[in-house]
């Protein structure tokens, strides 16, 4: 008896979801790794219409562009959800126990992620306004993030839509759908 042909739907299901999770986790950095060079350019050139140096950003430390952990940790992330779906579509027991640890954690941390974003401008500007430099404290922050921003695509606030939709009704209903009988007895047998 192999878990394929015995599982139930609500545990491929569950799966499944494991998989548009990843996908959706990874996808917004994977945008980020495609425009970046654009991205840092746009804020560069606003730097510079702002009548400072366009290596002024880079000189102080701070990019535009992404790199280290915002690549590394949603792909990071989005590779183990990924591999808990793998888990859960095979039948091994200990994924259902960690999908209800990692879903939840998943939803937390888009909640935080959503959350910094609509408070960027604020926390870029109060970095601005912290730094040594007199040149960067008069730098417009809110101007330069609509700069960068409008480097990226069009559709990129439909894919923002999208991933968050994902993400959130992929965590909740996957943890549903685990917690649903027909998940408990299949794990059970396990």
């Amino acid at each position: 008896m192999t878990a394929n042909r015995n599982r139930p739907a609500a545990v491929t299901i569950a799966a499944v979801l494991h998989f548009a999770i990843a996908l959706a986790f990874a996808s917004i950095p994977l945008i980020g790794l495609v425009y970046g060079a654009d991205v840092q350019a746009a804020a560069e050139a606003e730097v510079a219409r702002q009548g400072q140096g366009p290596d002024l950003l880079a000189a102080n430390g701070i990019a535009f562009d992404e790199h280290g952990v915002a690549i590394w940790a949603p792909f990071a992330i989005a590779a183990a959800i990924a591999l808990l779906g793998v888990m859960i579509m095979a039948g091994k027991r200990i994924s259902r126990v960690l999908a209800f640890i990692a879903l939840p954690l998943v939803l937390a941390g888009n909640a935080l992620i959503m959350a910094g974003n609509a408070t960027a401008a604020a926390k870029v500007q109060a970095l601005f306004d912290a730094s040594g430099d007199g040149a960067v404290r008069a730098l417009d922050a809110a101007a330069i993030l609509d700069a960068a921003a409008a480097a990226y695509p069009d559709w990129l606030p439909i894919l923002e839509g999208v991933r968050f939709a994902v993400v959130t009704a992929g965590c909740v209903l996957g943890v549903v759908l685990l917690a649903a009988r027909p998940a408990r007895e299949h794990f059970r047998k396990a």
